[in-house]
Formats: C-alpha cells, sequence, structure tokens
C-alpha cells in the first residue's frame, strides 16, 4: 500500500513567502476557473516557485484548497477579534457574521465550490486536518458570539448545530437545490436556536440520548 506523502511545513522567513504566493495564485485560479483551472504546473509558474518546491508544501491539489481554508479562517478570526461586536445578542452577532460569510461566498462560487468539496468529499486520510479546519470556523463563530465574553456550554452546542446548519444551506445552494433567498432564510432561522435558554436546550439534549 502507497503511503501518504506528508506535506513540508515552511520555517523560514523565505519559505513562507514561497508558502503565501502558492495560496494567493492558487486561490486566484479557484477563484476565476474553479477546481479545474487548478494545474499544478500552471500555478507553480504563477507562483514563481519550482515544481518541486510546489509538490514539497503541497503533495496534491487538496492539499492546496485545505490550506488555502486553514489560511481563510485564521485570517477571519484575527478580523473578528479586531472587530467590533456586530449586534447586541449572540443571535443578531451570529448571524450578521453568517449572512456576510454566505454574501462573501456568492462573489466568488467557483472558489467557494472548491473549498466545500474538499471538507465534505475528500478521503479519510485527511480526516486530522479536515477536523482542524472545521474547529477553526467553529472557533471564529464562538468568537463573534461571545464578543469576548464566555459562552454557557449549551450555547456552545447550538452553536455547533447553527454552524451544520450554515454548511448544509451552502451546499445546497452550490447544488442549485436552494436559491440564495432560501440559504439566507434558512441562516436566519438556524440562528434563532441561539434564543433557546440553557434550560430548553439540556432538556432536549436529555431526551436525546440514549
Amino acid at each position: 500500500m502507497a503511503q501518504t506523502v506528508s506535506p513540508a511545513v515552511p520555517s523560514t522567513p523565505a519559505q513562507h513567502g514561497r508558502y503565501d504566493r502558492i495560496l494567493q495564485a492558487a486561490t486566484a485560479m479557484l477563484a476565476a476557473g474553479g477546481e479545474d483551472a487548478l494545474q499544478m504546473k500552471e500555478l507553480s509558474q504563477r507562483a514563481d516557485v519550482s515544481l518541486a518546491t510546489l509538490y514539497r508544501y503541497f503533495p496534491a491539489k487538496d492539499h492546496v484548497l485545505l490550506a488555502i481554508l486553514r489560511s481563510r479562517y485564521a485570517a477571519a478570526l484575527a478580523q473578528v477579534s479586531a472587530e467590533p461586536p456586530r449586534g447586541a445578542t449572540v443571535r443578531e452577532r451570529v448571524t450578521s457574521h453568517l449572512l456576510r460569510e454566505f454574501r462573501a461566498e456568492q462573489r466568488e462560487p467557483e472558489l467557494t465550490a472548491a473549498l466545500s468539496r474538499v471538507v465534505s468529499e475528500t478521503s479519510r486520510s485527511y480526516s486530522e486536518v479536515i477536523e482542524r479546519i472545521e474547529h477553526a470556523h467553529l472557533q471564529i463563530l464562538r468568537q463573534v458570539a461571545a464578543a469576548g465574553g464566555p459562552l454557557t456550554e449549551s450555547q456552545q452546542r447550538v452553536l455547533a448545530v447553527v454552524h451544520d446548519i450554515f454548511g448544509a444551506a451552502t451546499r445546497r445552494w452550490l447544488s442549485g437545490i436552494a436559491s440564495p433567498a432560501e440559504v439566507r432564510f434558512e441562516i436566519m432561522l438556524g440562528c434563532r436556536l441561539l434564543d433557546l435558554p440553557d434550560e430548553a436546550v439540556e432538556a432536549e439534549l436529555g431526551k436525546a440520548a440514549p
């Protein structure tokens, strides 16, 4: 059985520079033409790195896509951490953020489709990095929801459900099943779960337990 090749991790400033150029070039290619447009040889040329360097950091296209997601979520977390809260309640803040995130996805549908595909259809060998990416997205939502303060355990449970609703609604839009208006409705409706009192959440959790 062939072994999975682990991507190299940049450590020096020069290596980080090459790595970042690759991600920037790949993002532009995906936004313009989707996954079919992301050809490794052309990517190495656009990023001004050798093909050997490209494959050292990204042994396969999925590594490129997953790295783009991790980079974007890291940037998003820094952004929301520096912003003032948008809304007076947890529901208002999370709703505002997710609607803004969906608007950004709509502006680059080809890129959105590629990044959505890589976390939902890739092989189990990528499960660890996908789990870290999902955690990073949830961390952003927690930061937005809490606005610098603590969340209860029940609120965090509901936030994970809202996160799943957002992902499912986005995938339905990408597949043509749901219109943008329907996705916005599902986001807003799902976020209403954040208004549930902790006692109601715990009661439902108890009912779901075997």
